[in-house]
């Protein structure tokens, strides 16, 4: 772990100050290095460090709520401490929201460096920890997970802190279950390090965020960014680097989407839930057909994602790294000759074994430009096997 996963966790942990049970189970308590005779009592130990830590940053003499010295104070006592609304200490200290967020962040920055320089034992900056809520982290526990209840969790998790700051989290669920496979932990950490960057960027009184399945499940964040957000991008830009982190071993991957020279505006943010077995993407515009693969390849051990789109296939194969593509020649608008000369010219995508399947195409064609194998329809389940078992893809 390095300082700015820390960073990241220790923002979620102090929103949690007065709750001993989620400090108890917080990932990065495990990590404190604390006396003995506090080992016992760890989670009461960790919150009484934290009050004492914020208290040290107390300047000397008498308060003055004018002066930008007692900001750091005076921001991180009356918010964690005594749990008042930003607003109204933005108000007490005779600043705006926006000035509010930046000495809030930089309060929080100095904060956690003192823990992580005084507490975080060498040994943990440098190895993983192998013990509690600390393992499961780094060492990911894959199971079958509905991420419309995973993100129910969050919003139950963040409930209080969006009622203090008055920001409404508008939710759009999918219909049915959405089912992922990833580490529980892991998952709930990179949701709430999203939607905590958001809060610290956000302008308005609502976060949207939006849950999709297709063709892969997707977590999307869209909120409207506050006046001049870019240099408060750069003091928060650790959530989301914790994020991308995170991503390598949900597996997922991060998309971001913020105005381009502009002070203001809406920002988006995608986190698409990739596959964790090996996959086939099959790109048929006919229904008949996609479903005739999947059940060809039912007992594959492959999992077969469809797509009856042809003009996303590059974004989503440069995505997914399948382990191969079956890709049909005649389709509307694009064909299967340009798709495969878009997919050789990729240099993200030419060494995917690409599998043409088609009733009118040519063989030597297809070769010479650059399909591993040729199948002519109609398919038999026997040839496609055949022709997946070169690239040794199947279950033995």
């Amino acid at each position: 772990m390095n300082q700015n996963d820390f960073t990241s966790l220790f923002k979620d942990l102090l929103l949690r100050l007065y709750d001993l049970t989620a400090i108890e189970t917080h990932p990065l308590t495990p990590c404190f290095s604390l006396p003995p005779g506090d080992e016992v009592r760890r989670a009461e130990a960790v919150q009484r460090l934290i009050i004492e830590e914020i208290e040290r940053l107390r300047p000397k003499g008498e308060v003055i709520l004018t002066s930008p010295e007692w900001r750091p104070y005076l921001i991180l006592r009356r918010r964690y401490v005594d749990g008042e609304n930003p607003h109204l200490i933005a108000a007490s200290l005779y600043i705006g929201d926006r000035q509010f967020r930046r000495d809030h962040s930089r309060a929080l920055q100095a904060l956690s460096l003192r823990i992580w320089e005084r507490y975080i034992p060498h040994a943990v900056s440098d190895a993983l920890p192998l013990t509690g809520e600390e393992q499961q982290l780094f060492e990911p526990q894959a199971e079958t997970l509905n991420l419309n209840e995973v993100v129910r969790g969050v919003g139950a998790l963040l409930a209080r802190r969006l009622e203090i700051e008055h920001v409404h989290l508008d939710i759009t669920f999918t219909p049915e279950p959405l089912p992922v496979v990833a580490d529980r932990t892991l998952l709930r950490q990179a949701i709430l390090a999203l939607l905590n960057y958001a809060l610290h960027l956000h302008s308005g009184d609502t976060l949207y965020l939006k849950l999709t399945a297709d063709p892969l499940p997707a977590l999307t964040v869209t909120f409207p960014l506050e006046a001049d957000w870019q240099s408060l991008h750069k003091t928060e830009r650790d959530s989301l680097d914790f994020v991308q982190r995170l991503a390598a071993s949900l597996p997922a991957r991060l998309e971001e989407h913020f105005p381009t020279n502009q002070p203001s505006g809406e920002a988006t943010l995608v986190l698409h839930l990739l596959p964790t077995q090996r996959t086939v993407l099959v790109v048929d515009d006919q229904p008949a057909a996609q479903r005739m693969y999947q059940r060809y390849l039912s007992q594959s051990g492959l999992k077969v994602i469809g797509l009856t789109d042809p003009s996303q296939t590059l974004p989503l194969a440069r995505q997914l790294q399948p382990a191969a593509i079956i890709l049909d020649v005649m389709m509307p608008h694009i064909d299967g000759w340009e798709l495969l000369q878009a997919l050789q010219l990729e240099p993200q995508t030419r060494s995917i074994p690409i599998l043409v399947c088609s009733a009118w195409g040519d063989a030597d064609l297809a070769l010479s430009l650059g399909a591993a194998v040729f199948i002519k329809k109609p398919i038999v389940q026997k040839d496609l096997l055949d022709a997946l078992s070169r690239f040794h893809l199947l279950e033995k």
